[in-house]
């Protein structure tokens, strides 16, 4: 199958800090006709709405962020198309992926978590990378028969719960499917890391947590907080710059 994504004749691309912590990202593009997307460390983030469009307004990423433009045609410009990225766009080194199965029981203060050790080599720090409510108060949770009466798939009860196929395949009970929660954290030290995954109740603390998990980081390279000429030899051509990393 073709690729929907093209990479190729787009350069030029120019980060500029607004007021406020947004970046207009400007680029060029030879792709004419075409709409572009921009993604952020892997994620659809921001789409052109005109072919002629060459600029995006991205709220301030969370650091360190790796950012890819790519011309898509017009059905696709608004569609997450990032399995068709490169694998080190897709998936960068300092951004941890969690999938998480949702199924029964859970208690409604229930939450899960990511901990890390921030590469550390010690104990998992106590704030979480990240933390989400397993059953979130909009999604209610209904006993047999007091929601929509075999509404649901294969004669269930209704829930506001994924379609047939789009969750975990067969991990539910009785081998049927079942919710499946996807986590994502941005490491931001370079090295080692020790990841846990947390499920814990709220009101009471009790918390149950997986095997650790290893992964070595390998950040992107920083942009210089500051770069000032000191000096300049007219007879040599030859300007230098003092750097602050």
């Amino acid at each position: 199958m073709t690729s929907p994504v093209i990479t190729t004749g787009i350069d030029q691309i120019v980060a500029e800090m607004l007021p406020g912590g947004q970046y207009l990202i400007r680029f060029r593009s030879t792709n004419a006709g075409m709409h572009h997307q921009l993604y952020v460390n892997g994620n659809l983030s921001a789409w052109t709405d005109l072919p002629d469009e060459r600029s995006f307004l991205l709220a301030s990423p969370a650091a360190p962020a790796s950012c890819c433009i790519v011309a898509v045609e017009e059905q696709y410009r608004q569609q997450d198309l990032s399995d068709y990225l490169p694998e080190d766009l897709q998936k960068p080194s300092w951004v941890y992926h969690a999938r998480v199965i949702r199924s029964a029981p859970i208690c409604s203060d229930e939450v899960v978590e990511i901990l890390d050790d921030h590469a550390t080599g010690g104990d998992l720090w106590e704030n979480p990378l990240i933390s989400r409510q397993l059953w979130p108060e909009w999604q209610p949770q209904w006993a047999f028969e007091q929601d929509r009466f075999g509404e649901g798939g294969f004669g269930y009860d209704g829930a506001n719960a994924l379609g047939f196929g789009n969750g975990a395949f067969a991990a539910g009970m009785f081998g049927i499917g079942t919710d499946l929660i996807e986590l994502q954290a941005t490491l931001t030290e370079q090295g080692r890391h020790k990841i846990v995954i947390q499920r814990r109740r709220t009101t009471t603390g009790q918390a149950v947590q997986s095997e650790p998990i290893y992964i070595d980081v390998d950040l992107p390279p920083s942009p210089a907080k500051q770069i000032m000429a000191t000096n300049y030899d007219l007879q040599k051509k030859q300007l230098t710059l003092q750097i602050t990393p």
